[in-house]
């Protein structure tokens, strides 16, 4: 941009300023907001000065207030403010100017701007998305569908619906302030809308990324229910032999843990393999009786014989308690 035209950008946007001058402070800088980057965009096309593409300052300024549904200059009906309105609308203008003198909030201020044409690309896919959400959940009662949207269940008219509504988003950064008033504020709270679903979908995606975590192999285990009897490496222990210091097998033996609780084995028996649990007098199993006598089962006749007994054969040498 030449001289030439920034010295008209800058005296066209003066004499706006100065028909504002009758405004609330938040009242003007909404309606000067962008006023000089629009201004040099119609500077920079080819037809001739502002006022002649534009109208006077005066008029063109007219044509703001009427869009935003603002009286005219001079004395006249305006719509009051209530004190609370007034109030929250100054605050935040403070902190706005605040942020701005700030060194670290001019810069980011200042940096914002770049950021417009990948919000435009943001934008286009977050709407589609945001559009793949609701009819999943209205038709499947599913949720969201990342990366790509699945709208109406399908993410080959999603994809295509993506590009289209990126286009068109763009386009519409692009003609921002071509655009009228009422335009502009619908995009600014489509805008906002679209950066609710986006921090939504990164909590939701956040979410879905823990509870896989949680289902990792090594987070999973198997439940079978109540693990009666002795196992040992996982595997069932349905007899004890026991053996004396010389290998001898021993018989009669009753085993207690360390609280004086019978020590039970697996009553799941192989199918070719059982067992015969003793009784007392009284009819009641000694569960902890051993080793217990065990038949081997012949699957094709039923018929029995006496089971296998294990052998033992001692450590050599006496033992010592480490």
């Amino acid at each position: 941009m030449n001289d030439t035209i920034g010295g008209e950008v800058a005296r066209y946007a003066t004499a706006v300023r100065a028909a504002f001058a009758d405004l609330p402070g938040p009242d003007r800088e909404l309606l000067l907001e962008d006023l000089e980057d629009h201004l040099q965009e119609v500077a920079a096309e080819a037809g001739g000065p502002l006022e002649e593409r534009l109208g006077r300052p005066e008029a063109y300024a007219a044509e703001l207030r009427a869009s935003a549904g603002l009286p005219g200059p001079g004395p006249g009906p305006r719509r009051r403010r209530s004190l609370r309105e007034s109030a929250v609308g100054d605050r935040l203008e403070r902190l706005w100017r605040g942020a701005r003198a700030h060194p670290a909030g001019g810069a980011v201020v200042e940096f914002l701007p770049e950021l417009r044409p990948a919000w435009w690309v943001l934008r286009g896919y977050l709407a589609v998305q945001a559009l793949a959400v609701a009819t999943s959940l209205l038709v499947h009662g599913d949720g969201l569908s990342f990366p790509v949207p699945a709208l109406f269940g399908s993410r080959v008219l999603g994809l295509l619906a993506t590009v289209a509504a990126v286009a068109a988003s763009v386009a519409l950064g692009r003609q921002r302030q071509a655009a009228g008033r009422r335009v502009r504020v619908l995009t600014r709270a489509g805008n906002a809308a679209l950066a609710i679903f986006a921090l939504l979908v990164v909590l939701e995606l956040g979410a879905n990324e823990a509870s896989d975590d949680l289902y990792r192999p090594e987070y999973v285990t198997s439940y079978r229910g109540p693990l009666n009897g002795l196992r040992s490496d996982g595997k069932e222990i349905s007899n004890i032999f026991p053996f004396d210091a010389d290998g001898k097998p021993l018989r009669d033996v009753y085993l207690i843990d360390q609280d004086g609780e019978p020590v039970v084995v697996s009553s799941d028996d192989s199918p070719d393999l059982q067992r015969e649990v003793p009784l007392d007098q009284d009819g009641n199993l000694v569960a902890n009786r051993y080793p217990q006598v065990q038949h081997q089962v012949d699957p094709a006749t039923g018929q029995r014989s006496p089971g296998p007994t294990p052998e033992f054969q001692p450590p050599p040498g006496p033992l010592r308690t480490p």
